[in-house]
């Protein structure tokens, strides 16, 4: 029998599975990778600027890739997808998916035109305009203040936040809410493989 930590991530690892052939099949993104995909998983990966244990420096998002087609096309985009069934902690989560996005974006701009937050349950759902603004990203950054600046007091660490790069984050940022049935709403392969080949064909016609 399963421990509950081994149930949890066998049920992240299908979620993120199914997430990915999700976004395949919408045939608006190319080249979706996982950080467990070598060598371009390294590019998901990403360090805390002042964590303090160096086996808590390292954290990665959960897929990358890029889109296509129209005003985000070839746009890249970092992903975080949460299998949960229910709300649970997804809002800690998110609070610390928006610092890491904070980070990201300091440290390697190109990767990040645009972050994924990807759930099946939402969370904090009477505040959930307020979820991608300035305000939210301000908040989370100063949550985690000593690992993404490295200072314990919220009165120092205001200042050391770079309002420009808060902004960034908050225009980046997309809520994704995905259900088991809305998995079925996409081409079927068959299909798929026509449409991309055809998407394919155009652009190499392009001039």
């Amino acid at each position: 029998m399963a421990a509950v930590g081994e149930d949890q991530h066998y049920t992240g690892m299908v979620g993120l599975q199914k997430v990915k052939q999700w976004l395949d099949l919408t045939t608006r993104v190319d080249g979706v990778v996982t950080a467990q995909d070598r060598p371009w998983g390294e590019l998901l990966k990403f360090e805390w600027p002042h964590a303090k244990a160096p086996q808590a420096k390292r954290f990665s998002f959960d897929l990358a890739g890029k889109f296509r087609g129209d005003d985000i096309d070839n746009q890249s985009f970092l992903a975080e997808v949460k299998a949960y069934k229910r709300q649970s902690d997804l809002a800690a989560h998110y609070v610390d998916f928006l610092a890491k996005c904070y980070v990201a974006l300091k440290g390697a701009p190109d990767r990040c035109d645009n972050f994924l937050w990807i759930s099946y349950s939402p969370f904090e759902a009477t505040v959930w305009d307020k979820h991608a603004t300035y305000d939210k990203v301000h908040r989370s950054v100063l949550h985690n203040r000593e690992r993404v600046l490295g200072e314990a007091s919220e009165d120092k660490a205001k200042p050391l936040i770079d309002a420009k790069t808060v902004n960034e984050v908050a225009s980046r940022v997309w809520l994704i809410t995905l259900s088991v049935r809305q998995e079925k709403l996409v081409l079927q392969h068959r299909h798929w493989v026509q449409v991309v080949t055809k998407i394919k064909e155009e652009s190499v016609a392009s001039p």
